[in-house]
């Protein structure tokens, strides 16, 4: 072999050799971290005028609309 096939497979080599390492240290997966405050989100319809409403006692109260997204 040449000296550039060489060098091209040893640079392989080396990158998959690195990615294992990096995979199998520990953990696959690394953990997931909390950012420690609670979002907030809204369920709207399309254009944004009709929004779900909680009521007291966690209720949740969705408006049917005829929209022609839907």
């Amino acid at each position: 072999m040449d000296r550039y096939t060489k060098v091209v497979l040893s640079l392989i080599a080396i990158g998959i050799l690195g990615i294992n390492y990096h995979l199998f240290k520990g953990e696959i997966v690394s953990t997931a971290k909390a950012s420690g405050h609670v979002q907030k989100i809204a369920i709207c319809s399309a254009d944004s005028f009709d929004c779900a409403r909680i009521f007291s006692g966690g209720r949740l109260a969705v408006q049917a609309f005829s929209g022609s997204g839907f």
